[in-house]
């Protein structure tokens, strides 16, 4: 008796482990027939090829090279049948995430999205990916493939400004978009942006810096780099809001050239204080009176914060919002906002110095030449007319000053090298934040206008010795140095401004 107990017992022990291996084998053997006969090549109820589909969208530079391409959610099926390992790892994510809910074929979006789910489902039950991690992947279907081809920072952000603007376009396929971006001075500027790091930035406390280069006449990006290096960190930089010093103070100093103060306007320096704020200079001291030139020239504090409150906040702010700046209405940034204490990106103060370069016209920077659908053109750059945003007086007053050498030499010394070229008009305005952390340069000529940032992806300050000025000037510089010689530009000049009455011998403000 105890003989067949033993035998019932080893068989029923043989089909427990049976059913085991079953339940584990089988499901696996399952999953690889639906993975495998879902994304065949071969399934005529899929309408797959072993090439890959063509793009939406095609992105060109200004030379006819391809930069990107974009591509709906065909692509996606297409990398599936392709890469079979991506379903191995939680690296799926990256590709599931972007599937889109619409396609030109909707037999691949049906399989695409039935497809998603489903492996999805798989990973969580794995415990490969958690539930939030599920949930969050499910529900985000709304990106296209993006296949950045060259010139990565600006080709990523030409791709995001489709996207805001142009979207219906890029989901409706047959699109060519014709962009400014010069490969040539984009590789310049790059190199330049990398190797200044190394040489400028990183003895401060600093790790990352970028750089936009525009034409003031139409706001054409020449150049854009978002960090020194775009397979390491892909965040763009140039596209961030960040704060940016004194940089912001030409921008609404020409409202009050406008308004009849000229450079001329003698303004004390003196302790001053409005309800709860007392602004200070950044030496920690203060120089007596002092006229508007030198007083933007030498980046001093309190004579800007006299001069806003005297123009008033609400014409400071229409200025600078004329100038493209894009504030947040709903936010009261006081007076501090000449100091620059609000975060924009240096693409954006690109455009804004563009009109102070371009007589007081505004262009605001673009990465858009001309964008083509089913051809029929819907974007020429060619046709938009710069906007007049500033008088023309204050603008000349604007260029005079920010090209006046001799003021910042009390401060820069020896590094007013990098904010002149002998013999021609060369306007400039650095800025640099509290902390230090963030640290900017606006440098132009007549013929080009170029922003430099630097400072911490995290925002970790940077030592004391980081000054606008003298680290992201030399970036700037060279970069304005090897576009004059290489393009042998000729020297232009800006119009003489006309000084209104109300001058230093009229008007100061203690």
């Amino acid at each position: 008796m105890k003989k067949y107990l033993i035998i019932e017992f080893s068989i029923l022990l043989s089909l427990v482990v049976l059913l085991l291996l079953i339940s584990i084998i089988f499901p696996y053997l399952y999953n690889q027939s639906i993975l495998n006969q879902s994304f065949n090549i071969n399934n005529p109820k899929v309408v797959l090829s072993a090439n890959p589909p063509s793009a939406s969208t095609i992105i060109y530079a200004s030379n006819g090279e391809v930069i990107g391409k974009i591509y709906n959610s065909e692509m996606q099926g297409y990398n599936y049948v392709k890469n079979k390992s991506l379903y191995q790892n939680k690296s799926i994510l990256y590709h599931l995430i972007n599937i889109p809910p619409y396609a030109s074929n909707p037999d691949v979006l049906y399989l695409a999205i039935k497809m998603k789910k489903y492996i999805l489902d798989v990973l969580v039950n794995n415990k490969t990916i958690n539930k939030s991690e599920y949930t969050q992947a499910i529900n985000n279907f709304d990106k296209p493939y993006f296949d950045v081809i060259h010139t990565p920072f600006f080709t990523e952000y030409t791709m995001n400004k489709l996207m805001q603007n142009y979207q219906k376009y890029v989901l409706a396929g047959n699109l060519k978009v014709y962009t400014t971006v010069s490969p040539q001075w984009n590789t310049i500027a790059q190199n330049i942006v990398t190797q200044d790091i190394q040489k400028y930035i990183i003895p401060v406390g600093g790790s990352e810096a970028s750089f936009v280069a525009d034409n003031p006449k139409n706001g054409a990006i020449i150049a854009m780099i978002g960090g020194g290096n775009y397979s390491q960190e892909q965040l763009n930089m140039a596209d961030v809001p960040l704060q940016q010093g004194s940089a912001m103070k030409p921008l609404i100093y020409v409202k009050a050239f406008e308004m009849g103060y000229s450079p001329l306007t003698q303004i004390d320096d003196a302790p001053v204080s409005y309800g709860n704020y007392s602004p200070t200079d950044y030496e920690g001291y203060t120089v007596g009176w002092v006229s508007i030139d030198r007083a933007i020239n030498q980046s001093i504090n309190i004579p800007a914060i006299k001069m806003f409150a005297r123009i008033g906040y609400q014409n400071g702010l229409n200025m600078v919002q004329k100038l493209g700046l894009n504030l947040n209405t709903n936010i009261f940034y006081g007076l501090p906002l000449i100091l620059g204490d609000a975060g924009v990106p240096i693409v954006r103060m690109v455009g804004a110095y563009n009109a102070l370069n371009n007589g007081g016209y505004y262009a605001q920077s673009t990465p858009f030449q001309k964008i083509v659908f089913n051809n029929n053109t819907i974007f020429n750059l060619d046709k938009i007319t710069p906007k007049r945003v500033i008088t023309a007086n204050a603008a000349a007053e604007m260029d005079q000053v920010l090209g006046d050498t001799a003021l910042k030499q009390p401060l820069y010394g020896t590094h007013t090298y990098y904010y002149s070229i002998q013999g021609r008009p060369y306007g400039s305005k650095d800025g640099t934040s509290n902390g230090p952390r963030d640290i900017t340069d606006y440098e132009f000529i007549p013929q080009i206008t170029v922003g430099v940032w630097a400072g911490n992806i995290n925002n970790a300050l940077m030592s004391q010795n980081a000054v606008g000025a003298f680290q992201t000037g030399p970036i700037a510089h060279s970069f304005i140095m090897d576009y004059i010689q290489q393009n042998n530009l000729p020297v232009i000049n800006y119009p003489t401004p006309t000084l209104p009455t109300l001058n230093s011998t009229t008007s100061t403000i203690p």
